[in-house]
């Protein structure tokens, strides 16, 4: 048994101790927390001792375009969040897209920081085509997560939410355990509807239309406008980041937003939250020798 702080503290530290490091430790551990472990420390398989560090630009600038591919992604991703608060507040609004990122995980924990920080953020990653568009009969996009988040406190909201209801993983595990895949999930070659797993070459968006047009804006932010579509050295990644308190006129978002959570939950809606979790929470025996083995492996890396 191993609480989310000693977790992260352990896993932060083998990362380097940075507040990238510390950022990026605390959201595969999150990860893993909410049951979602091909988020969580599996990431590490991608690690190695001499990962590139993330790259930065020369001067300080509102819109920069970074090459990730020799990077641990998940250290890339919480880098760049970082240098896009700071950004954010020097400029009022600031955009960082990242080109060649493998695997990082879940959107949630970054835009989230960008909230804790007074900010609005928002961010979203294309990949490889796995999502048919609406009325389409073969992949075109991934399934391009998107996240946002603003507010402090009880009113934090934050949104994370993919183009499709299912992931390739789901589909790969159904073809292991032999399990029928849910009505609306999935297209077969010949682009009809199938709940046979084996049969599988497209996922259907999520909602149809909205999830298709959702899944396109990603890809117009992070695969075409930041270069990621059809990279082969990873997926394409865009943060963005404002500071409403940069404004010239002065409006009580803070204010609006707790209105807005009363409306909402009032009328029966459910607050996003984004999967955070109180620290308290204990990962159970079996992730913590997962764990121990990950620090072993980094530790004999970075003695050789």
């Amino acid at each position: 048994m191993i609480a989310i702080p000693d977790a992260a503290g352990r896993l932060s530290t083998a990362l380097g101790g940075s507040p990238a490091a510390r950022l990026a430790a605390s959201a595969l551990i999150e990860a893993d927390a909410l049951g979602l472990s091909r988020f969580g420390i599996a990431m590490l398989d991608e690690w190695t001792a001499n990962v590139a560090p993330v790259p930065k630009s020369e001067n300080l600038r509102a819109i920069s375009w970074l090459d990730c591919s020799s990077c641990f992604a998940p250290l890339a991703v919480a880098d760049a969040t970082l240098d896009l608060t700071e950004t954010a507040r020097q400029f009022g609004i600031a955009a960082v897209f990242l080109r060649g990122v493998r695997g990082f995980g879940r959107l949630a924990p970054f835009v989230r920081h960008l909230a804790d920080a007074g900010l609005v953020g928002i961010a979203g990653a294309e990949g490889p085509p796995f999502v048919a568009a609406h009325g389409g009969t073969r992949p075109v996009i991934g399934t391009n997560p998107f996240a946002f988040a603003m507010g402090q406190g009880a009113d934090r909201v934050v949104i994370d939410v993919a183009s499709s209801t299912a992931t390739m993983a789901d589909i790969r595990n159904a073809r292991v355990s032999g399990m029928s895949l849910p009505d609306g999930i999935g297209l077969d070659g010949e682009g009809r509807p199938t709940s046979v797993a084996a049969e599988v070459v497209a996922l259907l968006p999520r909602g149809g239309q909205i999830g298709s047009l959702l899944g396109l804006v990603v890809e117009l932010m992070a695969g075409v406008a930041g270069g990621g579509r059809g990279d082969p050295k990873g997926r394409g990644v865009f943060i963005l980041a404002f500071d409403p308190a940069a404004a010239e006129e002065r409006v009580d978002w803070q204010a609006r937003l707790t209105g807005l959570k009363s409306d909402w939950t009032d009328g029966g809606g459910h607050w996003p939250r984004g999967g955070v979790l109180p620290p308290e929470t204990v990962l159970d025996g079996d992730f913590a020798q997962r764990l121990d083995a990950y620090l072993a492996r980094m530790a004999g890396q970075a003695g050789r």
